[in-house]
Formats: structure tokens, C-alpha cells, sequence
């Protein structure tokens, strides 16, 4: 298919060409080969075995690009971005891969701008996505209608469709009247075609065409962006809500509002100075820890106004400076932030959502430096926006290989009142929700864990480790085996822990009884 930015109309390329048929029997392989590997087996490595081949068609498409050291760096950013579905499946993973495969597919096309304008590039393409296999064979019909051979097979095609519509349904009718006929059909055993043919087999192989083909012949939206309108993000050259005295009045009483909060910090939350009656360390640490994220990132927001390109802000060395003084104050609060919620959880354990919120501060403390980076290096909003997603993508890609179930288990055994002494009781209900990641932490807090006030605890989370481990292995015969599994379902997390049970197949305490 002729590549194009341009929307669908008369002066677009046509799509009725070789290279489009080159794509859509690439297409057909891809379908075959999603058809193998997810087709009535759980998915698992098999999500990398096809993102790997949907990047080796990409790249078979543009013969004349595989030489290119950009077509070779898109290559590993994709590839790179699909190798967490090694480890395990998950939906970071998913994103990750899928971001990569767009970056090659618009970058080998020529379709990718320069950094700071591939989030629109990005978004046009992923608004067209959804639609293209059934838009562009849609136009394939048309424009196969006006050529001299495809219309001649269109035209031979429509002028046998009835007849065949209504042989079938002789055919069916002399099957039910002839047992002969019924016989001779049943030999062509026309049951393994139906098999074959089934409904939701034929939905899988729609969504593998939908979801590849954008890939395979990319195309971005055309679009004009609207003008910006007069407002906050772009004021008059002085104006009185927004101008430079406002923005100064504003960053002054910003920067005071903000020192206050830091001195209270400084003194409660680093100082460890008492506080008032009636306010425990963990109310103080957890009732700040998310307005605090909140106000930076309003903050962040004001600062992008105000330092706006060309705006009254950006003349004014005192108004710089005092942003680099109010974005750094917003980063100690964030850090501050960090502070309360490892407070919060060294006292009501870890979860996953506190780990999320872990990560959220990061990365809001992220984008406050990014924001000082675009100032001092005069880069646009939109260079700031795609620098988070860029950290946003790298996070995402470095969570897809932790186990954080596993981390999540270890940590609140380990600062759990029955291993460490202090703390609260290990919670039995979570950790079991956690799955079977949790088995060799709970290993350890059975092994390790004093039971001596309530010995039911070490038998209610030993039953806990036996119903976990069955989910994994299964025990015949005295020998410990695995649930049989095709090679697509295998990811090296799950094979860690199925060796780790076949090595330490029963809890501690049941182990010890047994020798």
C-alpha cells in the first residue's frame, strides 16, 4: 500500500496497488500464525512469539529501509518493548510492546516527526486504528470495481453468488430427501470445515487482522490543529489577570504558602519533634501524602503558564528565578510525600496500590525536573509532555519485570509482628489474595515466624501455602508434578515458581513433621 498522511479522498494514493497485496497476504500469515499459538491455548510466551513476527513483517514490508540505523534503533525499542511478555503476561507489558511496534511501523513509513511532536503523530494514528481493515477493504472494492481485472473477478464473483447461494440450499434439501446424497456428504466430512469455521475462532482471527493491519500499512489522521485561544495558556502580552505582576504577586505568596509547609515538615516528619495531642505520626504521614502530589501537580501546571514561550514571565530573571525556588520546594514536598507513605506503610504494611502510589510520586517528582529542564533549555510544552511519556513508558517497561506480589509478601512478612517482634499481625486474607507469588514469603514467615501466642496462626497460613501450591503442582503417588502445559502458556516467572515448589513442595512445618 502507498504510505500517506493525507485523509481519504480523491487525491489519495490508491490503495488498489501491489504493495497492498504484498500486506494483506503478510496479513493472512500473521492471522495463520495467531490462529496457532492462541487458538485454545493460554497465552503466554506465544504474546512474544507473535509481537516478534508482527516486527519481522513490519520490517519485511520496507525492504529498502533494513539498512537504515534508524530502522535498526525503532527495531530494538520494539523489541525491547515486547520482551516483558518473557517474564509475564500483564497489561504494562501489553502497552509497552504496543508502543514499541508503533514507533516502527511510523517511523519506517516515514511518518515520525521529531520528538516533541510524536504524541500527535501517536494519537493520529491510534484514532484511525480501530477503523482501517474494514475502511481500506472498503475502498479496496471500489477501486477494484474500476480496474479492468479486478472488475472483471468482482463482476464473475457477484454473478455466481446466487447460484451458489441456492445450490446449498439444494444441496442441503436432496440430503435430507436422499440418504445416498446424506452419505456422500458425510464422507467429505464437511463437519471438520464447520469445526474449523466455528463462530468464535473466526472472531479471534478478526481481531488479530483489526489489531495488525494498521501496523502493516500505517497511516496517520489529517488534521489542523485549532488555533489557541486567548485565555490563561495564552494571554495578551501583558495582561492584568496574567501578566508579569500577577505571575510575580503569585509566585511570591506561592513560595511562602509552600515554606510554611516545608518548615512543618522539617520539623514533624524529619525532626521527629512531638506531636500535637491527638495527631499520631501515621495520621500526619497518611493524610498528606496525596493532597501533597495533588498540589505539585497543580503547581507544575501554573508554571507551564507562567513560563509560557514569548509570555512576560520568561523576561523577568526574578520571576525565573523564583519558579526554580517554587519547583523546588514542590519536589521536597514531593519527597516528603515519599517520606509519609513509608512512614504509613511501615505501619500498616504494603499493598499494591501503596506501591502505585510509590511510583505516581516518582514520577510527578520526574516531571517537576523536566519542567525546570524545558525552562533552562527554552523546550516546548510539547517536548515536556512527550519526555513524560517517555518516563512514563520506561517505568511502565521496568514494572512489567517485577514480581510485585512476590516483593509486596516478602516486605510484610518480614516487618510483620510474628517475624520482626513489632508491627502489625501479617494479614491473612491479603496475602492470599496476593496468589501464588506469595508461596516462598510465606515459606519464610513459617519458618521464621514465633507462634508461640496464638499457634493457629502458623496453621491457618500453612493452609493458606498448601491451597496456593496446589494451584501450581499436584502431588501422585508421593512425586510432586506439574500441571501439563503447551509451550505457548510457559513465562519464565511462572517456571521459577513451579521449580522453587518442586524443590519445596510442602510448608515448613509440614516438611518438618514429614522428616
Amino acid at each position: 500500500m502507498t504510505d500517506t498522511t493525507e485523509p481519504l479522498r480523491a487525491s489519495e494514493p490508491p490503495i488498489w496497488t501491489t504493495r497492498t497485496f504484498i500486506a494483506g497476504a503478510t496479513l493472512a500469515l500473521l492471522v495463520f500464525l495467531g490462529d496457532v499459538l492462541f487458538w485454545y491455548h493460554s497465552p503466554g510466551v506465544s504474546v512474544l512469539v507473535f509481537f516478534i513476527a508482527l516486527i519481522a513483517a513490519i520490517l519485511a514490508l520496507h525492504p529498502a529501509k533494513l539498512g537504515e540505523t534508524r530502522t535498526v534503533v525503532l527495531m530494538l525499542v520494539a523489541l525491547l518493548g515486547a520482551l516483558p511478555f518473557f517474564e509475564t503476561l500483564s497489561p504494562w507489558a501489553f502497552l509497552t510492546a504496543q508502543g514499541g511496534v508503533t514507533l516502527l511501523a511510523i517511523g519506517i513509513s516515514g511518518n515520525l516527526p521529531k520528538f516533541e511532536d510524536w504524541a500527535g503523530a501517536f494519537t493520529r494514528f491510534g484514532i484511525l486504528t480501530p477503523l482501517r481493515l474494514v475502511g481500506d477493504a472498503f475502498r479496496l472494492l471500489i477501486e477494484g470495481g474500476q480496474q479492468r481485472i479486478g472488475g472483471k473477478l468482482l463482476r464473475t464473483a457477484m454473478v455466481w453468488l446466487v447460484p451458489l447461494a441456492f445450490a446449498a440450499i439444494f444441496v442441503w434439501l436432496f440430503a435430507a430427501a436422499n440418504p445416498v446424497v446424506e452419505y456422500a456428504l458425510r464422507a467429505i466430512r464437511l463437519d471438520k470445515l464447520l469445526e474449523f469455521l466455528e463462530p468464535p475462532r473466526i472472531i479471534l482471527w478478526g481481531l488479530i487482522a483489526i489489531f495488525a493491519w494498521p501496523f502493516l500499512a500505517p497511516r496517520l489522521l489529517n488534521w489542523t490543529p485549532l488555533p489557541q485561544m486567548q485565555g490563561p495558556v495564552l494571554p495578551r502580552a501583558e495582561s492584568i489577570l496574567f501578566g508579569s505582576r500577577a505571575i510575580f504577586n503569585s509566585l511570591a505568596l506561592f513560595n511562602a504558602l509552600f515554606a510554611v509547609q516545608t518548615v512543618l515538615d522539617l520539623i514533624y516528619l524529619w525532626g521527629g519533634v512531638r506531636l500535637p495531642d491527638g495527631v499520631s505520626h501515621a495520621e500526619y504521614a497518611h493524610r498528606g501524602a496525596y493532597p501533597l502530589i495533588v498540589t505539585a501537580i497543580l503547581a507544575g501546571a501554573f508554571v507551564l503558564a507562567a513560563m509560557r514561550k514569548n509570555g512576560p514571565g520568561r523576561a523577568s530573571p526574578l520571576i525565573r528565578n523564583l519558579v526554580y525556588l517554587w519547583i523546588a520546594q514542590n519536589v521536597w514536598l514531593v519527597i516528603s510525600s515519599v517520606l509519609r507513605l513509608k512512614l504509613y506503610v511501615e505501619i500498616y504494611t504494603l499493598s499494591e496500590m501503596r506501591i502505585a502510589a510509590f511510583i505516581w510520586m516518582g514520577l510527578v517528582a520526574v516531571g517537576l525536573i523536566l519542567i525546570v529542564i524545558k525552562i533552562a533549555l527554552d523546550r516546548s510544552n510539547k517536548w515536556l509532555v512527550m519526555s513524560n511519556m517517555a518516563a512514563l513508558s520506561v517505568t511502565l517497561w521496568a514494572v512489567s519485570w517485577i514480581d510485585l506480589q512476590s516483593f509486596i509478601a516478602f516486605y510484610n512478612v518480614r516487618h510483620s509482628r510474628e517475624v520482626a517482634g513489632e508491627g502489625v499481625a501479617l494479614d491473612q486474607y491479603y496475602t492470599y489474595e496476593l496468589g501464588p507469588a506469595a508461596i516462598p514469603a510465606l515459606d519464610e514467615f513459617l519458618a521464621k515466624g514465633n507462634f508461640s501466642a496464638d499457634p493457629s496462626v502458623e496453621t491457618t497460613f500453612s493452609l493458606i501455602r498448601e491451597e496456593l501450591a496446589d494451584r501450581i503442582i499436584y502431588r501422585r503417588d508421593g512425586d510432586i508434578h506439574r500441571f501439563a502445559l503447551d509451550w505457548r502458556g510457559w513465562t519464565w516467572r511462572n517456571d521459577r515458581l513451579e521449580q522453587y515448589l518442586i524443590d519445596h513442595p510442602f510448608a515448613p512445618d509440614i516438611a518438618r513433621a514429614i522428616d
